[in-house]
């Protein structure tokens, strides 16, 4: 009996970790998601192979190295996350934009204009500039998605039940496709001057990294709601999760590489991300493609929104200690969202793409560093690699808003978009010799 016992609590907590796993992948797979690896495939031709695994580096296994990382330093379920190190100000601060970046300002709006730019170009509306269309479809997709994350407590079971089998099989039949029937040959020429570094750049921006930071919690709590609240469980059942979303995540991404790639002899690189979307699944599947495509994309882009606004809503609640409702967060995040996905998907990834080069560099030092969690007793250590990496980055954008500073050509790396690694370690060893007592316990 008690061997019995024992095997279905763990037939369970292995059926509960695969049903989370496939909410994660459906939390993680959104806008960006949808849109980089097509055109990606469509810019490397002959090199679409080594875009999708730099892109797939860049944004999968940064994530879940983020996930491993929160569970090297026991601070999974904590609010703070592994930002703790960085003492209380600075781990609220980097949190908060985070939490902005991938929220209202950024994600949660690029999720409607995604569905709307890949939706409704066959019909002839263009996503570019505010049309009454537009208008009309953010109300509906922001209203539905605010309603979906407005119970807390039910959040991720919503979109393991309802939103992922749309959304993982829609994506899977594509895919297939694109492998058993190839829309054309693959193009001789690349026409990316740098395949491997715009693939991670465009891994950076679907702000996935940034999302497991948060996410990580979400997925915990969900775990713990249905009984898994020890250590162990809680590893085991986070780490089959994250391989589940993982593996789910590569074989997409492969195949949406490899599509835009075979479509690389039929449109310029000038094409419209969203645009290239529909036109690659529209020689697929023919004209029976528009309906197709316009729901799994939008089932996509709503479970990334919900997990997004319910996210925002959690931290911001919880942050201002009770004063801000998760209700009312949410509400507020759907509407600010909704006005801002009608200034099109170009130029909100235009718009993220200076706020990420300076934000991730800091994130990627902290989650390095706490993969080493347990044998770094000096908190400056986090604090000036952080520094560093911010520095740095902060320097490049700068550069590239045009300020004629030129110092980061100088810097090692600068080639691969890596200028910020000396940077942190050499602030990182200075940290060493600013010696504290002992390392923070908040977590």
């Amino acid at each position: 009996r008690t061997i019995l016992r024992a095997f279905l609590m763990r037939y369970s907590l292995v059926r509960d970790s695969f049903i989370v796993g496939a909410a994660l992948f459906s939390m993680l797979f959104g806008a960006g998601n949808v849109v980089f690896p097509p055109y990606i495939g469509l810019t490397a031709g002959p090199e679409w192979f080594l875009g999708f695994i730099c892109y797939y580096m860049a944004d999968v296994g940064l994530a879940l190295l983020a996930i491993y990382a929160m569970l090297a330093s026991s601070c999974i379920d904590n609010e703070e996350g592994i930002m703790h190190r960085l003492g209380r100000t600075a781990a609220m601060l980097m949190m908060c934009a985070i939490i902005l970046c991938i929220g209202p300002l950024l994600a949660i709006p690029r999720t409607g204009a995604t569905a709307f730019a890949i939706s409704f170009a066959p019909l002839g509306y263009s996503s570019k500039g505010v049309s009454a269309a537009k208008i009309l479809y953010s109300i509906v997709f922001f209203g539905i998605s605010t309603l979906l994350a407005f119970r807390e407590s039910n959040m991720v079971d919503v979109i393991a039940r309802y939103l992922s089998p749309i959304k993982i099989g829609g994506f899977l039949l594509i895919v297939a496709a694109a492998f058993v029937m190839p829309i054309g040959p693959v193009s001789d020429v690349v026409r990316d001057d740098n395949v491997a570094w715009h693939s991670i750049l465009s891994g950076y921006q679907t702000l996935d990294v940034m999302a497991a930071l948060v996410f990580g919690l979400i997925i915990v709590n969900a775990l713990k709601a249905k009984g898994y609240e020890s250590g162990r469980q809680k590893v085991l059942s986070v780490g089959i999760a994250s391989l589940v979303a993982g593996a789910l995540l590569f074989v997409i991404y492969c195949g949406l590489c490899y599509l835009g790639a075979t479509g690389s002899t039929y449109y310029p690189v000038e094409t419209e991300k969203g645009a290239l979307v529909t036109h690659l699944v529209g020689r697929l599947f023919g004209s029976a493609s528009t309906i197709l495509l316009a729901i799994i994309v939008t089932v996509a882009c709503m479970a990334t929104s919900v997990a997004l606004i319910g996210t925002t809503g959690t931290f911001i609640s919880r942050f201002s200690k009770g004063r801000l409702s998760y209700k009312s967060i949410v509400v507020g995040t759907g509407l600010f969202s909704m006005v801002v996905s009608n200034f099109g998907l170009d130029n909100i990834i235009a718009f993220a793409a200076p706020i990420l080069t300076f934000l991730y560099p800091g994130t990627l030092a902290v989650i390095i560093l706490s993969l080493f969690d347990r044998h770094i007793d000096n908190d400056n250590i986090f604090r000036f690699a952080t520094a560093g990496a911010l520095l740095a980055s902060g320097v490049t954008v700068l550069e590239e808003w045009g300020l004629p500073l030129d110092i980061t050509r100088h810097l090692p790396f600068d080639s691969s978009g890596l200028s910020w690694v000396v940077p942190a370690c050499v602030f990182g060893i200075i940290g060493y010799f600013v010696r504290r007592p002992k390392k923070s316990s908040t977590h």
